[in-house]
């Protein structure tokens, strides 16, 4: 070998061992980012003992696109556990003893001792207090539920703004990847923003990617709707600007395409998107319905009703008495307008023994039971207390059983969003499992281990004195040559 070319061979090593070095500090930097894949240098010889360094990441196609799934998964199951912990909510307090179910039971038990005294005005009394309780109750919950499907359509309009946002930084994102790859240029810091961005991406919907030529990527939606092809795709939402039982939110759409929770695959899809669509359009209304049919069970329940006269409201009524709801027909919102009548409450200047006599009408005797007003007269209370343990229809529709007393009814529905929570909490804690592991995995792959770092940076080290040392030697030797030259 000359000693020309052992210069040179001796500069490109030191160039490479320079452009190594270089690289491992970018490793070291990255290290705490999450998105930052490894930088591997490949060493490879070229003519005339020239050396290169092609550079490469270590991340995984397949890890990004299982984390990718998982992530989605955990978003939708987060936003149902935090939402159906909301409903759960309502009625938790001392062990549910505000839930429509223990305030019938209380109403019960209240009945059954004024009918062992009807004499008792008092009694009449503290059981129309019981009757105030549940209607109060109904109607909180119907205001709970339907603020929780407000402040779900508010963060739909929320999580279709940071998709729109986030596919825009994609496109920019996508297009350096793409252009610095035609050019040959190292675009590994682009690639790991990208994945970065779809990463941010799939919390919010879930999302299938697909890679083409030029390294450039198109985004898919679950049920196959484009999301991003060169460009992003417009998606678009109107917020609700209030709630009420019986009221429907918008549809998401992308380019003009529905995108609600029913066009989604498993069988809603993933994302946060898909569980707060979920929470709006199904889990909350279907709570709603249950209330719904306690209230008019409970308005049929107590209605009175005499020879020649049609049937009116009695000790509950609501927002479209006289008329009476139907029987085992939703009555959509009337949880959220039933109440105790003035007749009953004593502080509106009521009468609570109409609960013993009927009369609810006073224009109207034919509704009176007790007609001589004796004060042991107790059919009607025990009229009452036999018909809240009695079967009656309730609508299907409601989730939560037909042919059952409004007891049981009361206590499948405070059992229903239960098992509801329960099953979303523990799907959620999966979920974090498995995104915890695909986390793990790709940290594993491509993620940067300082130690091992440090060790290469010991080893370039090592190398760099090598190629010094011969620099240094062949410096010596063109020394000696120039003095025995002249």
């Amino acid at each position: 070998m000359s000693l020309t070319s052992a210069l040179l061979t001796a500069q490109s090593s030191l160039n490479t061992v320079s452009k190594q070095t270089a690289l491992v500090s970018r490793n070291i930097a990255g290290a705490n980012d999450p998105n930052f894949s490894r930088r591997i240098g490949s060493v490879a010889s070229g003519a005339g003992g020239l050396t290169y360094l092609s550079i490469t990441r270590s991340a995984d196609e397949a890890l990004l696109s299982k984390y990718i799934e998982t992530n989605g998964q955990l978003g939708t199951s987060e936003t149902l556990k935090a939402g159906l912990d909301r409903l759960s909510g309502i009625y938790s307090a001392n062990n549910n003893a505000g839930s429509p179910r223990a305030l019938l039971g209380d109403l019960r038990d209240s009945l059954q001792i004024y009918a062992s005294q009807p004499s008792n005005t008092s009694l009449g009394e503290s059981a129309v207090s019981k009757a105030v309780s549940l209607a109060d109750a109904l109607n909180r919950g119907t205001q709970e539920t339907q603020k929780l499907r407000l402040d779900a359509d508010a963060d739909i309009a929320n999580s279709v703004n940071d998709i729109n946002s986030l596919l825009a930084k994609f496109e920019e994102v996508n297009n350096r990847v793409i252009n610095g790859t035609r050019a040959g240029k190292d675009v590994s810091d682009d690639l790991d923003e990208r994945d970065g961005l779809l990463k941010q991406l799939s919390g919010e919907i879930g999302i299938t990617t697909l890679k083409r030529g030029d390294n450039d990527v198109v985004i898919f939606a679950e049920n196959g709707v484009t999301l991003f092809e060169k460009s992003p795709r417009t998606v678009s939402f109107v917020a609700t600007s209030a709630f009420a039982p019986g009221t429907s939110g918008n549809q998401v759409y992308v380019d003009g395409v529905p995108l609600t929770h029913g066009t989604f695959d498993q069988p809603f899809g993933t994302g946060r998107l898909s569980g707060l669509l979920q929470l709006r359009d199904q889990t909350a209304p279907q709570y709603q319905s249950q209330l719904d049919e306690i209230a008019r069970g409970l308005v049929s329940m107590f209605a009175e009703s005499g020879p020649g006269v049609p049937t009116i409201p009695g000790l509950f009524t609501y927002g479209g008495a006289p008329a009476m709801p139907v029987d085992g027909v939703l009555s959509p919102g009337i949880a959220g307008s039933i109440k105790v009548a003035s007749a009953y409450i004593v502080s509106e200047g009521g009468n609570p023994a109409l609960l013993r006599d009927g009369g609810t009408d006073p224009a109207n005797p034919a509704y009176v039971k007790n007609p001589d007003g004796s004060a042991g007269y107790s059919d009607r209370l025990q009229n009452l207390i036999t018909a809240i343990g009695t079967p009656r229809a309730f609508d299907e529709t409601a989730g939560a059983g037909d042919n059952r007393s409004i007891l049981d009814f009361a206590a499948a529905s405070l059992s229903s969003i239960e098992a509801k929570r329960q099953t979303a909490t523990q799907t959620h804690e999966y979920d974090k499992v498995l995104a915890t592991r695909a986390t793990d995995a790709i940290s594993n792959m491509g993620g940067v281990n300082i130690d091992s770092e440090l060790q290469s940076l010991l080893d370039l080290e090592h190398s760099y004195q090598a190629s010094a040392r011969i620099l240094s030697t062949v410096d010596a030797m063109f020394k000696e040559l120039f003095q025995a030259a002249s």
